[in-house]
């Protein structure tokens, strides 16, 4: 044998010695800060998990929020509809209702000629009733 090998095989039964060594004063310190780190990596991987299922429990909740929203609105729009329609159809139905004023005036200058004129050939109520007929047909 060479010089060389001798030595490194008197180097490797050293660097075993040293491993042996290393291994009774930091045996304990290391296996603890091994456990340690393993607690630690299981522990943040427990804590991804909660996060990646919270994140997509708030997608879900933000996504059925949305539609609760657009539902909501389209609600509101329909009903704002509603209402304006039954606005226009009350309007209408009040004009129609209504007795339009210059036409009752018209028709109490009428009513005052014929009674100025004391005219014979209709008689106060006849008078009147055609004047109710206008105002039904109008």
């Amino acid at each position: 044998m060479t010089k060389k090998a001798q030595s490194l095989t008197k180097a490797k039964p050293a660097q075993g010695e040293v491993d042996r060594i290393r291994d009774i004063i930091f045996g304990p310190h290391i296996r603890d800060y091994e456990q340690r780190f393993q607690t630690l990596q299981r522990d943040l991987e427990r804590l991804q998990q909660n996060l990646d299922r919270l994140t997509g429990n708030l997608a879900d909740q933000s996504s059925e929020q949305g539609k609760k929203l657009q539902n909501l609105r389209q609600e509101m729009r329909q009903s704002d509809d509603d209402l304006r329609e039954e606005l226009r159809r009350t309007a209408q139905q009040l004009t129609n209702d209504k007795v339009d004023r210059l036409m009752l005036g018209e028709l109490f200058i009428e009513l005052g000629k014929h009674l100025k004129m004391g005219s014979a050939s209709l008689s106060s109520s006849d008078l009147l009733s055609q004047l109710q007929e206008q105002l039904d047909t109008e």
